[in-house]
């Protein structure tokens, strides 16, 4: 039985980097942040929560939490950051028992107890692939953050492990609490739907989908000469589609796609929103999503929920989200991912049992869990009665 004190303890949550406009910066950290601050309410029903955002949001989308907007330019990094740092600082002068703070960093002055969300190291490990300010505020401020919070949440247990390892935190203040999916995902699409779909985003008959920010990371010249490499050597009738914003310095993917004359068969079609994503990846004969590093790959799950077959990185987090469902590869090995890619895109029988398996999977990932477990991670931090329960 949950313990509920005879004063409802505040809690502040700093959700600057929830957007709900569409466009790259509302994926990833943005949507992972409003599932949570949905189903947070309910799994912590003795505690007040106070949200401060950036825009307003309809009662609708959040319930049963107070909304303070904040009025400067915080999407803006630089505004964000002067606003952190100076007046939600001073807010937290109130009386709040706990503070979240769901992106890595806290106010250098704050006093009141913290929790910190890390969704990966990817700024400590390849630090080369951000801007320098970026770099330098990460590196102070969510080091800083990390060492002084009672409780720290990441969203994989590669992520716990590699800030366990980075920064010597005591693996016992590392919690994790698994990103969920919608079910929007898992709701089938008619053949005449998709159909439709195809006609009206002109796609090619068969294709293989990657969805995405264009950075670094994602390893994409890579996948693009794999793709190639495969497509040349079976004679296979597929298109590589590149979905999602464009990025940082991606201009390697460019270069790679003329080097090997390929412009033809790889496509861009920019941001995808997220109501048609469903049908992207149903209308995939695969989903290829080969990082070298990720703190969970959320596009991954969602391929699977949707029964797409997934080819995977088989390092970082990718192993925990993909299991037996889908096919892993060494990310840093074209040769490995051409003779993947050919063996999944001519086995119809291989598909078909990887397009079964995918929802199966992707059942497992739940934000209500996700909900509970940081909820369990509040109490923990506030001394309450309750224990992090097992993944």
């Amino acid at each position: 039985m949950t313990f509920v004190p005879a004063v409802c303890p505040r809690i502040a949550l700093n959700a600057q980097l929830l957007r709900l406009n569409e466009g790259y910066r509302s994926a990833g950290i943005a949507r992972y942040i409003f599932h949570l601050l949905r189903e947070l309410p309910q799994a912590l029903p003795d505690c007040a929560l106070e949200v401060f955002a950036t825009e307003p949001l309809a009662p609708s989308l959040l319930q049963n939490v107070r909304l303070r907007v904040t009025r400067l330019p915080v999407h803006k990094p630089v505004w964000r950051i002067i606003w952190e740092q100076t007046l939600f600082a001073w807010a937290l002068r109130e009386q709040y028992a706990l503070l979240h703070s769901m992106a890595y960093v806290s106010p250098l002055l704050n006093r009141t107890p913290s929790v910190v969300t890390w969704y990966d190291a990817s700024f400590l490990m390849y630090p080369e692939y951000f801007r320098p300010f970026q770099r330098l505020y990460l590196k102070i401020g969510a080091r800083a953050s990390a060492r002084r919070a009672r409780k720290i949440i990441t969203i994989s247990e590669s992520s716990k492990q590699d800030l366990v390892r980075l920064l010597q935190i005591p693996p016992e203040r590392v919690h994790v609490a698994l990103p969920g999916v919608e079910t929007v995902f898992f709701q089938p699409v008619s053949a005449a739907e998709l159909q439709n779909f195809r006609r009206a985003k002109n796609l090619p008959e068969h294709f293989v989908l990657y969805v995405g920010t264009r950075e670094p990371r994602k390893n994409l010249p890579t996948l693009i000469r794999a793709f190639v490499q495969a497509k040349r050597a079976a004679r296979l009738p597929h298109y590589l589609i590149l979905a999602g914003g464009r990025g940082w310095l991606d201009h390697e993917i460019a270069t790679t796609i003329q080097e090997l004359d390929a412009q033809a068969v790889i496509l861009f079609p920019g941001f995808v929103a997220q109501a048609e994503l469903p049908q992207w990846y149903r209308a995939a004969d695969a989903f290829a999503y080969l990082p070298q590093y990720e703190g969970f790959g959320m596009p991954a799950l969602e391929a699977l929920a949707c029964g797409a077959p997934v080819l995977a990185s088989n390092v970082s987090s990718l192993p925990e989200v993909v299991g037996d469902a889908g096919l892993q590869v060494n990310p840093h090995a074209p040769d490995e991912i051409a003779d993947a890619l050919i063996y999944l895109l001519t086995n119809d029988a291989a598909r078909q049992e990887l397009a079964a398996r995918g929802p199966q999977r992707a059942r497992q990932f739940t934000w209500t869990r996700a909900a509970q477990r940081t909820a369990d991670v509040y109490r923990q931090a506030l001394n309450l009665n309750s224990s992090v329960p097992p993944l």
